[in-house]
């Protein structure tokens, strides 16, 4: 009779981390987060937390995370607070991504044409790359030679990104994604290999930092596009639509919501109706 033979059982190895970080400590970031961004983390995402956070806590001189955390709620952890919610946002972007959206607008800006200033909100704005993508839209779409009306507001919750939306400063792999022409017609390049948006753009839009989870944004005017693109994926769906219903009075009534590729707001349709893809009208009222 042949002898089994037993399996091999191998000692479980925990990768060994500089901070202490336990369950307890992930789960206070996570109520911390939405409560400040609106953003929901699941629970495979506490290893990104840690690799996030963890240059935050070497530069301040704390010893674990949860003295990080009793820091953030502390009164003298307020200014942190900003550097927080930074390091946990997400901020991939890239010229004129999901290019359909952009040719949809071309088509709705050249019926705005000679009917007044145009006011476009660009409310995940990131680090610049979507608001420029705008800008050279609407100057492509209206006739050579002539300055659009159009108004950019670029709004988003991380205050580094901004900075470098606001200097319009890019490398050359980044103006490479851009169509062809686009590079020596809308951008300078400086003596280091870098790439500045010409004033035409900058002048066009006006960056600063916006919580789309603030009980009062604090706008005033109503927009003939609004772009809010692959930011509520990160939202619980109560939160996606209170943000989509604060949207709804915000758009004229020929105007567009721009969403991300992956999002969808069937549960909205009392407030928006589906125009394209991934292009949003507001809904006619029920009779």
């Amino acid at each position: 009779m042949q002898n089994k033979i037993p399996p091999i059982v191998l000692p479980k190895f925990e990768l060994k981390r500089e901070f202490d970080f336990r369950d307890q400590d992930f789960e206070r970031i996570r109520q911390l987060i939405h409560k400040e961004a609106g953003i929901a983390l699941n629970a495979t995402k506490k290893d990104m937390v840690y690799g996030r956070l963890v240059r935050r806590i070497r530069e301040l001189k704390l010893p674990t995370f949860a003295a990080y955390i009793d820091f953030l709620q502390s009164l003298a952890g307020k200014r942190e607070f900003e550097q927080f919610v930074n390091a946990l946002t997400t901020n991939l972007t890239f010229f004129f991504r999901e290019e359909h959206h952009f040719q949809m607008l071309s088509a709705h800006l050249k019926t705005l044409a000679g009917k007044g200033e145009v006011a476009i909100w660009c409310a995940a704005a990131s680090s610049g790359e979507e608001p420029y993508s705008i800008a050279m839209s609407a100057l492509e779409a209206f006739p050579l030679g002539s300055k659009p009306p159009i108004h950019i507001i670029a709004t988003d919750l991380d205050t580094s990104m901004l900075e470098v939306g606001r200097k319009g400063v890019y490398s050359e792999d980044k103006i490479a994604k851009l169509p062809a022409g686009y590079a020596g017609k809308y951008f300078d390049k400086l003596a280091d290999g870098h790439y500045q948006a010409k004033s035409v753009l900058r002048d066009m839009i006006q960056f600063s930092r916006l919580n789309l989870i603030d009980s009062s944004w604090g706008l005033r005017k109503q927009f003939d596009a609004i772009f809010c693109r692959n930011v509520m994926i990160y939202f619980d769906r109560d939160t996606q639509f209170a943000v989509l219903k604060k949207f709804h009075p915000l758009i004229k009534p020929h105007g567009l919501l721009f969403v991300g590729h992956s999002e969808n707001f069937y549960f909205a349709s009392d407030y928006f109706t589906l125009k394209g893809k991934t292009v949003y009208e507001l809904s006619k009222p029920k009779q």
